[in-house]
């Protein structure tokens, strides 16, 4: 999916779309140290380090108790949790724009739901009575929890007027 431009979504947008050369870089090396290949593989060659090591008489390059093993595991953790890290705090991130688009959609249906409500019963109906203040009071309390400095309050709809037929 790189290069490809039009994700919809405003977290795939910044997934795919809008990622720096660098954090498509981390996104490829954290994707091959956190698969079954890369520790299969990595096992692979400790096993036959050790073997050998072990096996050679002469020309022990690195004999027990493996120094040089744990120097390469040493550099190769240095390098591998911070770029784990920045592939973390990118998710994090993904998972922030999500929600909040997520609370924007849900928001709007909310407001779809009690206009289609109120224009589906008759003026008198107790529901829409007895319901639109609630109604009109959870929306104002989601518009007032979205920090207004990350993006404006979505507009809360005004209740219908209801003559009392009391």
């Amino acid at each position: 999916m790189v290069g490809v431009v039009g994700h919809r979504n405003p977290a795939n947008q910044r997934r795919y779309d809008q990622r720096t050369t660098g954090e498509r870089l981390a996104d490829q090396v954290t994707a091959r140290f956190g698969s079954w290949a890369f520790i299969c593989a990595q096992s692979a060659v400790v096993v036959a380090w050790i073997a050998v090591n072990l096996a050679a008489f002469l020309y022990r390059w690195d004999p027990y108790p493996f120094i040089l093993l744990n120097l390469l595991f040493s550099t190769q953790a240095a390098y591998a949790a911070p770029l784990l890290l920045l592939s973390q705090n990118r998710q994090a991130e993904r998972d922030r724009i999500k929600a909040e688009h997520d609370y924007r959609i849900n928001q709007l249906a909310l407001q779809f739901l009690i206009a289609w409500h109120r224009d589906a019963h008759p003026p008198g109906c107790d529901c829409v009575r007895e319901l639109g203040p609630a109604a009109d009071d959870a929306l104002a309390a989601l518009a007032r929890d979205l920090d207004p400095l990350v993006s404006p309050p979505v507009a809360v709809a005004q209740p219908a007027a209801t003559p009392d037929r009391g």
